[in-house]
C-alpha cells in the first residue's frame, strides 16, 4: 500500500508498496527514426527505451510508408464486420472475406493460388547442379556422426511450389563492401537477495533485462556501431567495441535502472544532502553490474564459402553459434520495436497500439494475436530465412475486473487463471478523472492466511481482509489493524466502489502486498502458456486457418509491396534501398520474393480390406459395405451410461437402447465378433465441478469396480458431454486400475440419423476393431526391399509438464512397436521420467534405463507375435527432436537399444540393421502451389484447401549441405495451411533409397488404424504422440491446470509413476 509505512508485523501483509515516486524520471524515449533524442531516440543514458539505430535518420522505419501499399489501412480490404470475431487495426491483404463474429468466424477471405496472374520463377539450376554435386561427394560417407545423402527422390509428379523461404544475400555475393561481425557475450549481475533469505542473487525478468540493454545502448561507446542483440546474452556489432572505455578498469559497467512506476502527481524531494533510507535501498536494488566479453569475430564470406564448397569436410558446418548471430540480427528490428511481443523462440506478436495488430477474442479472458516466426536456414550454396504467420493466446488488455467476469465466479479457477499476471494499478482519487499514480505489478494470487501471521479469510474482499498500518501522519503512532478499503481511503483518498471483489497480493505467498481488483487494468502483449479450454482451442482454429495464399500475402505481400511479415521484421525497404533495412548494415540484402523449389506428388497406395481393394482419392477413401481384413473380438462388452445433474446433463435423449443396438449391428456388420452383451447400465454424477471431483471419482470408480467383477472386457461410454477431467478418470480406471478397454461417446453424436450416424458407427468401429485386436486394412506394396517382413517399426516420443502444471510434474516417455508385418497392432510401454529431460536413454537417479526396459518390452510381444523369431531389421522414428538435439540421440538413446541387442543377439554381427529417422512438426516450412491442377481443389465442385495434394513431397531446394532430409504431406490439408512433416536421417544402416524410404513412409501414413484417410505424420511417431498424450491424463492433476483440491506439488509417491494393468498391457490400448 504505501511504502511511506512500515511493513505489517509479524508476518502481516505490507499493503500494496507504494505511495510515493521510486526515483528519478530519466531521458524521455524520443522518437524512434527521427525522434528529438539523440541517434535515433533512444533517451539518455539514465533514461528509457527508444532502441532506435545509432545513426538516427530513419531509425526503426514505420508502417505507413511504402510504394503501392501505402499503410497498414490500406490495402484490399478485409471483408465485412468484425463483430465478436477477428477485429484488426490494419486491412490484411487478401482477407475479403465475410464478416466475424464468434458465431459466424472470423473473416478469412477466399482461396487460390498465391499470385495466380504473376510468372512462376524455375527453382535455381544452380542449386539443383550443387545438390548433385554434393551427393558425389557425401554418398556411403558417414559425415559430422550423420549418414550422407544417397541420391534425391525422383518417383511422382514433378511439380513447383513456392515455400516461405528467402534468399539472402550477403555483401561478398553481391560484391559490395564486406562487413565482419563481431560476437560478444554479456553477464548480468544483479543486486543480493533480501536479508533473511538465501541471499542468493534473484533471476533478472525478461522485462529487466530489456530496460539493462537499452540504457546499455545509449553509451558513448556505442555511437556509430550498428548493434543487435537478443536482449539476454549475445551481442553482435559492426565493430570491435572498446571495452576499457565502456567498462573501465573495473571490468563492468554499473547501470542503475529507473522505476517503472509511473508518478504523475510528484511527491516532496528530499532536502539537499538527504538521501532517505528507502531512497538509498531502492537504488541499490536497481543497480546492476554489466560484463562484456569478446568472444569472436565472422565474415559471412565464411559461411557462403562453406556453403558452396562441394567437399563434406568444409569449415562451418552448422555452425549453431554463427546461425544464432544471423537470427539475432535479422530479428533486430521486431525484437526492438515498440508493442511487439518476443514469445519463444523468434516469434513476434504485434499488439496494443502497434499498426498491425490483429486479434480475435477467444473468450474466458483471452484473446488471439497474428505474428510471425523467423529463422535463418544454412542451406546447400545459400543462406535462406524462413518466415511463417503464427498465432498465438494472450491475456485481453482490459480492465481486471472485466477478465475476471469472462473467466467465472468459481474463486479458485479465477486465481489460477490471473496468477503471475502483470497488470497496471491506477490510483484514482474521489472526485478526479485522471490517476496520481500509475504502477505495475504482479499478482500471486488472493489474499488468503500467511503462516505465522494474522487471520486472513481465503478469498476475502477489501473489507475482510485487514494487515498491521502505522499512520505516518500521527507522531509516535502505535500500529493497528486496518482493512484494505480503510487502508486506500486514508492513504489515497480513494473510496473502492467494489470492495466486495476478492483482494489480490502482489507481494510474495510469505511477504503479502494488497491491492483491489479495481484499480487494475491488465497490461497488453502478456502471453497466456497454459493449456487452452476446448472452446477457446476451436475459436483458437478458426482464427488461425486460413487459406495458404493468403498467408503467404501477409508474409510476402506482392512485388514492390512487402507482406506484413517483411514489414514486422523490417528485412524490405518499401522504397528499395537495402540500408533501410533492419539487415542492410550488417552487409546481408533479403529478397522479397519467395522463392521456388522442385517438388513431386506420389501416386496414393492402393488399400485392401481383405480381398477387397480400394483406391483412395485425395487421400482418404470409403469405409462403406466392407469387412474389416482381420476383425476383433470381445468376450463380454458393456455400455455404460454416464448423466450429471448439470446443465445438458443427459448423455442420451431418445431411445438408449435402440441406439445402442443400432451401433451393435454396425459393428457386428464389419465382421467384428462382439461376443455377448451384458445389461446397460446408468450412473449419474454431481455436476462437473471442482468442488465435485471426489464425490464423482468415488461414483466412477464403483462402476468400474463392477465391471471387472463380471468380467467386462469393453466398456463403451456414453457421456453428456467432452469433459477433459472426466474423460481423465475413466481412462486411468480403465487403463490402469481396472485393466478394462473403454471407447467413449458423446450422446448427441451417437443420435445423429440417417448417413451420419452411420458414418460415426463407421469411426467407432475403427477402434471397437483395433482394442479387440483386429487389422482393419492393409496397403500394398508398403513391404518392399529394402524392407521385409521381418522387419520391427518403432516410434518413440516424449511429453513434457506444460506451465501451469504442477510443481516436479514429469515429463512422460512412450516407446510403441509394431507385433507383425501388418503393422497394424501397436502396443507400447510408457513411463514418467525426470521432468523436462527430451532424451529417453541412459540410466535415471535410480540408476534405470527407461528406453532399455520398454524397449525390451517390445521385443518380447514381437516374439509372442512371430513364433520367437527377433527382426533382422528395426526402423525407428523419433518425434519430438530439435535440430540441435539429433547428436543426442545418437549419443544417448542408441547405446539402450545397443545393449538389448547385446543382450538378447548376442555377437555384434547379429544384431539386427537399424535405421533412425527424426519425425518433425513443429517446424514452419510451408509449400504453396502454382498451378491449379498442383492443389488440393475441385474445378467441378469449386471446393478444396487450395494446399498441395496429398503425397507431395519435397527433398531439394531448402535442405541442409549434411542433413539428410524431406518433407513429406502424405495428407489432405482440410483447414487452414497444411504442415508436412519433416524428416531427417541420423542413421542409416538399411540402405535405404531416397525413394524407398519417401515412398515407404508415405505408405505408411496410410496405416492409421483409427482412420480411412492418410495421416499427417507418420504412424509409428503418431501412435507414440498419443501415447504421451494418454499419460499426460494419468496425470492429470499434475499435468493440467492445478487449482483447489487438485494437487499444485507433484508427489511420486501417489502419482502413476508408469505402466499399465497387465491385462491391457500387450493391446493397443490407448488409440
Amino acid at each position: 500500500m504505501s511504502s511511506n509505512q512500515p511493513r505489517g508485523r509479524g508476518g502481516g501483509g505490507r499493503g500494496d508498496r507504494g505511495g510515493g515516486q521510486r526515483g528519478g524520471g530519466g531521458g524521455d524515449r524520443g522518437g524512434r527514426g527521427g525522434g528529438e533524442a539523440a541517434r535515433g531516440g533512444r533517451g539518455d543514458f539514465q533514461g528509457n527505451r527508444g532502441r532506435g539505430d545509432s545513426q538516427g535518420g530513419r531509425g526503426r522505419g514505420d508502417y505507413q510508408g511504402g510504394r503501392g501499399r501505402g499503410d497498414f489501412q490500406g490495402g484490399r480490404g478485409g471483408g465485412g464486420p468484425p463483430g465478436r470475431g477477428q477485429q484488426t487495426q490494419m486491412a490484411f491483404r487478401g482477407g475479403r472475406g465475410g464478416g466475424g463474429g464468434r458465431g459466424g468466424g472470423p473473416p478469412q477471405g477466399t482461396g487460390g493460388i498465391y499470385l495466380d496472374t504473376m510468372q512462376v520463377t524455375a527453382p535455381d539450376p544452380a542449386i539443383t547442379a550443387a545438390e548433385d554435386a554434393l551427393v558425389a561427394e557425401t554418398k556411403g560417407k558417414i559425415i559430422e556422426g550423420l549418414p550422407g545423402r544417397p541420391g534425391y527422390g525422383t518417383k511422382g509428379k514433378a511439380i513447383v511450389l513456392r515455400t516461405n523461404y528467402f534468399k539472402i544475400t550477403t555483401a561478398y555475393e553481391a560484391k559490395k563492401e564486406e562487413v565482419t561481425l563481431f560476437r560478444y557475450e554479456i553477464a548480468i549481475k544483479g543486486p543480493p537477495g533480501k536479508a533473511g533469505s538465501s541471499n542468493k542473487e534473484p533471476p533478472i525478468s525478461k522485462q529487466k533485462r530489456r530496460r539493462l540493454f537499452d540504457q546499455l545502448f545509449t553509451h558513448p561507446a556505442f555511437a556509430n556501431i550498428h548493434w543487435a542483440s537478443d536482449f539476454a546474452a549475445i551481442l553482435v556489432t559492426t565493430a570491435k567495441l572498446d571495452l576499457s572505455k565502456l567498462m573501465g578498469s573495473e571490468q563492468e559497467l554499473k547501470i542503475t535502472l529507473t522505476p517503472e512506476t509511473n508518478t504523475i502527481q510528484q511527491q516532496s524531494a528530499p532536502q539537499a544532502g538527504q538521501a532517505p533510507d528507502f531512497v538509498r535501498q531502492a537504488r541499490d536494488r536497481n543497480t546492476f553490474k554489466i560484463a562484456i566479453r569478446f568472444q569472436n569475430e565472422f565474415n559471412p564470406r565464411q559461411m557462403i564459402e562453406y556453403l558452396r564448397s562441394p567437399s563434406s569436410s568444409a569449415l562451418y558446418a552448422g555452425r549453431a553459434d554463427i546461425v544464432q548471430m544471423l537470427n539475432i540480427i535479422a530479428t533486430k528490428a521486431a525484437n526492438s520495436a515498440n508493442n511487439v511481443q518476443n514469445v519463444g523462440q523468434n516469434k513476434f506478436y504485434p499488439f496494443g497500439a502497434h499498426p498491425g495488430k490483429e486479434f480475435y477474442d477467444l473468450g474466458g479472458g483471452l484473446e488471439a494475436l497474428r505474428g510471425y516466426f523467423s529463422s535463418v536456414r544454412p542451406t546447400i550454396s545459400r543462406l535462406l530465412i524462413n518466415i511463417n504467420v503464427t498465432a498465438g493466446a494472450f491475456f485481453k488488455p482490459l480492465h481486471l475486473r472485466d477478465v475476471m467476469r469472462e473467466v467465472g465466479s468459481n474463486n479458485t479457477q479465477c486465481e489460477a487463471f490471473i496468477r503471475m499476471l502483470k497488470v497496471e494499478a491506477r490510483y484514482v482519487k474521489d472526485g478526479q478523472q485522471q490517476p496520481f499514480m500509475k504502477k505495475v505489478k504482479t499478482i500471486v494470487g488472493f489474499a488468503k492466511q500467511v503462516q505465522g501471521g494474522p487471520p486472513v479469510k481465503r478469498f476475502g474482499n477489501a473489507n475482510e481482509v485487514k494487515f498491521s498500518y502505522v499512520d505516518t501522519a500521527i507522531p509516535n503512532a502505535a500500529p493497528r489493524q486496518v482493512t484494505v478499503a480503510e487502508y486506500f481511503k486514508r492513504q489515497h483518498g480513494i473510496t473502492l466502489k467494489a470492495p466486495e471483489l476478492p483482494v489480490l497480493n502482489v507481494g510474495t505467498r510469505t511477504d503479502p502486498q494488497y491491492l483491489p481488483v479495481e484499480l487494475c487494468w491488465v497490461t497488453p502483449g502478456q502471453a497466456y502458456r497454459r493449456l487452452l479450454s476446448g472452446d477457446q482451442t476451436s475459436e483458437m482454429l478458426r482464427f488461425a486457418a486460413r487459406f495458404p495464399n493468403l498467408n503467404a500475402m501477409s508474409i510476402a505481400g506482392v512485388a514492390n509491396s512487402p507482406g506484413n511479415g517483411l514489414r514486422l521484421l523490417r528485412l524490405a525497404d518499401p522504397d528499395g534501398n537495402p540500408q533501410n533495412t533492419s539487415v542492410g548494415p550488417f552487409g546481408f540484402r533479403v529478397g522479397t520474393d519467395m522463392i521456388s523449389v522442385p517438388g513431386r506428388i506420389l501416386p496414393p497406395p492402393t488399400v485392401k480390406y481383405g480381398q477387397k481393394s480400394i483406391s483412395a482419392s485425395n487421400g482418404s477413401w470409403n469405409l462403406a459395405a466392407t469387412k474389416f481384413a482381420r476383425p476383433g473380438k470381445f468376450a463380454q462388452w458393456q455400455a455404460l451410461i454416464i448423466n450429471h445433474r448439470g446443465n445438458k446433463g443427459y448423455a442420451l435423449r431418445g431411445d438408449a437402447e435402440g441406439t445402442i443396438s443400432a451401433l451393435e449391428k454396425s459393428l457386428t456388420g464389419y465382421g467384428i465378433n462382439m461376443g455377448k452383451r451384458l445389461p446397460t447400465r446408468m450412473v449419474t454424477l454431481d455436476q462437473l465441478t471442482l468442488p465435485n471431483r471426489q464425490s464423482n471419482d468415488r461414483l466412477l470408480k464403483a462402476e468400474f469396480q463392477k465391471a471387472e467383477d463380471a468380467r467386462v472386457n469393453m466398456l463403451f461410454i456414453i457421456i453428456p458431454e467432452a469433459d477433459r477431467w472426466l474423460y481423465a478418470r475413466i481412462k486411468y480406471f480403465g487403463d490402469v486400475d481396472h485393466g478394462i478397454g473403454t471407447i467413449c461417446s458423446v450422446g448427441s453424436k451417437l443420435e445423429k440419423e440417417g448417413p451420419s450416424q452411420l458414418q460415426y458407427f463407421g469411426n467407432l468401429a475403427l477402434k471397437f476393431n483395433i482394442k479387440g485386436g483386429g487389422v482393419s486394412h492393409s496397403v500394398v506394396n508398403t513391404i518392399v526391399a529394402p524392407i521385409d517382413n521381418n522387419t520391427m517399426l518403432v516410434g518413440i516420443d516424449v511429453t513434457h509438464p506444460s506451465p501451469g502444471s504442477a510443481e516436479g510434474a514429469p515429463s512422460i516417455a512412450c516407446v510403441v512397436a509394431s507385433v507383425d508385418s501388418q503393422m497394424f497392432q501397436w502396443p507400447g510401454s510408457i513411463r514418467s521420467q525426470k521432468s523436462r529431460k527430451e532424451m529417453v536413454g541412459g540410466k535415471d537417479e535410480q540408476n534405470v534405463d527407461h528406453l532399455e526396459e520398454m524397449f525390451s518390452e517390445r521385443l518380447d510381444v514381437w516374439l509372442r507375435h512371430n513364433q520367437n523369431r527377433l527382426p533382422t531389421k528395426i526402423v525407428i522414428y523419433r518425434d519430438g527432436v530439435s535440430e540441435g538435439q539429433y547428436p543426442l540421440v545418437l549419443q544417448e538413446e542408441l547405446p539402450s537399444f545397443e545393449k538389448v541387442f547385446e543382450k538378447r543377439y548376442g555377437k555384434k554381427e547379429k544384431w539386427p540393421k537399424i535405421a533412425i529417422i527424426i519425425v518433425g512438426k513443429r517446424h514452419h516450412t510451408r509449400f504453396y502451389p502454382t498451378r491449379q491442377e498442383d492443389a488440393d481443389y475441385n474445378a467441378k465442385t469449386s471446393k478444396g484447401s487450395w494446399n498441395p495434394q496429398p503425397g507431395t513431397v519435397v527433398d531439394r531446394g531448402i535442405v541442409g549441405k549434411i542433413i539428410r532430409e524431406f518433407y513429406l504431406q502424405a495428407h489432405r490439408g482440410l483447414q487452414g495451411t497444411a504442415r508436412p512433416a519433416h524428416y531427417v536421417v541420423i542413421k542409416d544402416e538399411i540402405s535405404f533409397t531416397a525413394d524407398a524410404l519417401e515412398q515407404f513412409t508415405h505408405h505408411l501414413c496410410y496405416l492409421f488404424n483409427r482412420a480411412t484417410k492418410a495421416v499427417s505424420i507418420c504412424p509409428p511417431a503418431y501412435y507414440a504422440d498419443l501415447l504421451c498424450e494418454r499419460g499426460r491424463y494419468y496425470l492429470f492433476s499434475a499435468l493440467a491446470e492445478n487449482h483447489g483440491s487438485d494437487s499444485s506439488v507433484f508427489d511420486g509417491n501417489t502419482e502413476w509413476t508408469g505402466g499399465v494393468h497387465a491385462r491391457l498391457r500387450d493391446t493397443t490400448w490407448y488409440i
